[in-house]
């Protein structure tokens, strides 16, 4: 009998089915199954996985991702949640999660919420309730019992710029951050290593995790190099351009001005630049400024930020994997929580390029963002 060939390339690739796959290789259907969905098993040998795979390659074969979805119920698509796209860093950081995600089949629904733990709460729901596999949470707070129901609940999910402040009553759960503390302290040491002493310090939102380490860790700067900090020069924003356009006429209100300010994100020192501009107050020779992020627009000529590089890119693509992986390993995934190095980067606003004496800056634009890995068994 002859054995039926299945038509190549020029025919419609909506006819192949596995089982056609199956059969052009000399296998099970089963075994293509494996194959698809790159599973190492003593049940398929490396010869077998590679005639399968030129088999596919060969035929153009594109799985049918919705019926699987529905047989295995999966979904193949992901929950993203943000506080807000205004930040520039947030829909930066979005759009990096969303290219990650394509790369590996998936798609992403993203969800916006500002109404704090409420709104975060419906749209955890919502997206589950649309059959997400997993969530990515950008927006959680350090005291969070959205995240501490769903890590009792097993549901996979990875927490990335901000964490949690770990629950004894809870399960831990994975995150993937910079070192905000260690980014607060390299930018405040920065401007004292320049001769600043009036510094202002413009904090985020105290009960996150950004604002409340990046502020810890400005602080513990003025401590290591046993000075003094005016707590008159300490204003909490809100992380939005305006609080930082605001909090900047408070601080050129006060006596002594301060001499430089150090804002907890690029977001809120994009409004210092703009209240400075708008009285007059050259940058950086009448003000030095220093941000936290690196988003895009710091980097444009007339503004050149000094800032804390989060390595936005480095951080979508580790949130993205991780999911993944928690998705596939199940219940009984190891929680890995990774902390990302920040990095300095030098621009014109603190007016370290435009002196003539200069200092070692330990950590500033040098190498590649190092991560340290805490591996916790998760309880079961």
């Amino acid at each position: 009998m002859t054995r039926r060939t299945v038509p190549r390339k020029n025919a419609r690739v909506s006819r192949l089915t596995l089982k056609d796959i199956a059969r052009e290789a000399g296998v099970s259907p089963t075994t293509v199954s494996l194959v698809l969905e790159g599973k190492k098993t003593s049940r398929v040998s490396d010869r077998t996985r590679k005639r399968v795979l030129e088999v596919i390659d060969r035929l153009n074969y594109k799985p049918n991702v919705i019926a699987r979805s529905l047989v295995k119920k999966e979904s193949h698509s992901i929950g993203l949640i943000i506080t807000t796209l205004l930040n520039p860093f947030y829909a930066e950081i979005a759009q990096d999660i969303i290219d990650r995600a394509k790369e590996t089949g998936y798609g992403v629904v993203a969800c916006s919420v500002r109404g704090g733990i409420e709104d975060e709460q419906r749209s955890v729901e919502d997206l589950i309730s649309r059959g997400v596999d997993g969530l990515i949470i950008c927006s959680s707070l350090r005291h969070d019992p959205v995240v501490f129901k769903l890590a009792e609940d097993r549901f996979p999910f990875v927490l990335t710029l901000r964490s949690v402040e770990h629950n004894p009553g809870s399960p831990p759960v994975d995150s993937i951050v910079v070192d905000n503390k260690r980014g607060g302290f390299m930018a405040t040491e920065h401007l004292i290593k320049m001769g600043h002493k009036d510094i202002a310090l413009i904090a985020g939102p105290q009960e996150t995790s950004t604002g409340y380490e990046r502020l810890a860790g400005a602080l513990a700067a003025f401590e290591a190099y046993g000075l003094e900090h005016n707590p008159d020069l300490i204003l909490y924003g809100d992380f939005h351009r305006n609080s930082g356009l605001h909090l900047t006429r408070q601080l050129l209100e006060k006596k002594p001005v301060p001499t430089a300010i150090f804002a907890a994100n690029d977001h809120m020192a994009m409004g210092v630049l703009d209240a400075l501009r708008e009285r007059g107050v050259q940058v950086p020779n009448e003000m030095a400024v220093v941000g936290f992020d690196d988003i895009e627009m710091s980097g444009l000529p007339g503004i050149d930020l000094t800032t804390v590089s989060q390595k936005k890119a480095t951080l979508g693509r580790l949130a993205v994997d991780r999911l993944l992986e928690k998705i596939r390993e199940g219940e009984g995934s190891v929680v890995k929580r990774v902390i990302l190095d920040p990095i300095l980067v030098i621009r014109r606003s603190c007016g370290f390029q435009d002196r003539e004496e200069t200092y070692e800056i330990e950590g500033a634009n040098s190498g590649p963002v190092q991560e340290r890995h805490d591996h916790e068994k998760k309880s079961i």
